[in-house]
């Protein structure tokens, strides 16, 4: 190869060690930012947002018919689950700040849990963004899922024949409300959980016909639950999360009679509108069905005890999505 006359070759004592330097230093940031993609604990990502078969979940054997399992839209995980989280005291919580605005206010709906007399709160502005927190209160491994789709509630005991399941947001639906997968290694043998029929409902956990266990819960005002249990803890803020707590994602969902996916069957038209909050407890061999008092065009959670803080065994729902995944027996409803 033959230069110009006049032209200098960058040599080593001429300056080529920085420019040795700077390839070999953008080489290590290179590796240093894709070095999740070798990360043995990383989950990959899983579903295309539309053909539940694609989220590699067993569907070979089914409770419920394949055609109504559908995606939400979002891959597995999307909204991740959370795992033994933090806890404040009340009296830390009620001075802590999220984004520009305190962490919780009075008014603020909880699900409050009492096991072996060790009460926990969890705010639904956190449980939006989330849907499921494994959680371990009184010594007993929990689960606190919330489906806002459905307005489904329920708290279960995560200790499933002789194991203790981590549960994580599949991705997919059921009759517009969550499904849960039990996570394991490599994926193998997981299923999908229904959260408002307590149970799984494909792979290998539904063919051996398991269940959830309900556990008793409140659901009521920040203030209530502090006032009732002044000794509980809550769900600490999510680092880097705090900023989403008060958005009202589901505002215009909640007060339209829109449904976002197939739902079949639907209630029959009557009085009770499809998007009536109920509550649902068990009933002898069936189901007692509750509306939710309504005041001022808001729902009054108080009103499910008579103290409005005390834990009861049952589960929250949307009139439709509890109909809908009970259809044989829905149940009766209160006056």
């Amino acid at each position: 190869m033959s230069t110009a006359p006049g032209t200098k070759l960058l040599t080593w004592r001429s300056g080529g060690w920085v420019l040795l330097l700077a390839i070999a230093a953008t080489a290590a940031g290179t590796v240093w930012n894709l070095r999740p993609l070798w990360d043995p604990s990383r989950r990959h990502t899983r579903g295309d947002g539309r053909n539940p078969a694609s989220y590699g979940f067993d569907l070979s054997t089914t409770l419920v018919p394949a055609s109504t399992i559908v995606s939400s839209g979002m891959v597995a995980d999307a909204l991740p689950a959370l795992t033994g989280p933090a806890h404040l005291a009340a009296a830390a919580a009620d001075s802590a700040r999220a984004g520009r605005g305190r962490y919780l206010v009075p008014s603020d709906k909880v699900i409050g849990v009492v096991v072996a007399d060790e009460a926990r709160a969890y705010p639904l502005r956190v449980l939006v963004w989330h849907e499921v927190v494994n959680d371990s209160l009184g010594g007993s491994p929990i689960a606190v899922t919330y489906s806002p789709l459905s307005e489904g509630i329920a708290v279960f005991d995560r200790r499933v024949g002789g194991e203790t399941l981590e549960l994580g947001v599949s991705g997919l639906l059921y009759q517009s409300n969550l499904l849960m997968y039990d996570r394991r290694l490599r994926h193998e043998g997981e299923s999908l959980w229904s959260q408002l029929q307590s149970r799984a409902i494909a792979g290998p956990a539904a063919a051996d016909g398991k269940t959830l266990t309900w556990i008793p819960f409140a659901l009521c005002r920040w203030d209530s639950w502090v006032a009732s249990q002044p000794e509980t803890t809550v769900l600490a803020p999510i680092a880097g999360e705090e900023e989403k707590y008060g958005q009202d994602v589901y505002a215009s969902y909640f007060n339209s009679d829109e449904l976002r996916f197939p739902v079949d069957p639907l209630p029959p038209t009557g009085p009770v509108p499809w998007k009536t909050r109920m509550l649902i407890t068990p009933s002898g061999a069936s189901w007692s069905v509750a509306p939710l008092a309504v005041s001022g065009g808001e729902t009054r959670w108080e009103v499910v005890s008579p103290s409005g803080a005390t834990p009861i065994l049952g589960i929250y729902a949307f009139w439709f999505a509890w109909y809908a995944t009970h259809a044989e027996d829905p149940g009766t409803i209160a006056p």
